[in-house]
């Protein structure tokens, strides 16, 4: 009797913990789920290992298939401290064929959960490629990250 009662209470409480996943506790519509699954951050550091940038991107291609299909797309936010250097984007060390700067407030707000006035927002399209990894690259004059994707 004496290990009887441990035992039952441990298998209660893990039961219990099986069968959530972390969405589970918060309100997400699909888009958002996939949208965080297809979430990466980084940050840009110079040779001195200051950092310089903080860049998120989203990977659309996965969130909605049947809109994103014919390039590579990414709805990325930038946040840089020197508001003056310029900002390239590469995939697979292709460079970009569609930068258009967002509003704050865009269509693609609703897929993350940080939006913030002080950061730059990018729609970043690519010619499609055949590679099954994805090495997303965003230079910031002699600095840079890459954020690696999956097909």
């Amino acid at each position: 009797m004496k290990f009887l009662l441990p035992i039952l209470l441990l298998l209660i409480t893990f039961w219990g913990c099986a069968q959530k996943n972390a969405f589970e506790r918060f309100h997400l519509k699909n888009s958002q789920e996939l949208a965080e699954d297809n979430l990466q951050s980084s940050k840009v550091v110079n040779t001195k290992a200051d950092v310089v940038a903080i860049v998120t991107a989203v990977y659309l291609n996965k969130t909605d298939p049947k809109i994103y299909k014919d390039y590579e797309y990414f709805y990325l936010y930038l946040y840089k401290k020197n508001k003056k250097s310029k900002v390239e984007f590469y995939l697979n060390e292709k460079p970009a064929i569609l930068v258009e700067s967002l509003p704050v407030q865009n269509e693609f707000t609703a897929l993350t959960s940080f939006h913030a006035k002080w950061n730059k927002y990018y729609l970043v399209g690519f010619a499609k490629q055949n590679k099954e990894t994805l090495h997303l690259k965003i230079q910031l004059g002699q600095n840079s990250t890459i954020l690696t994707f999956k097909r």
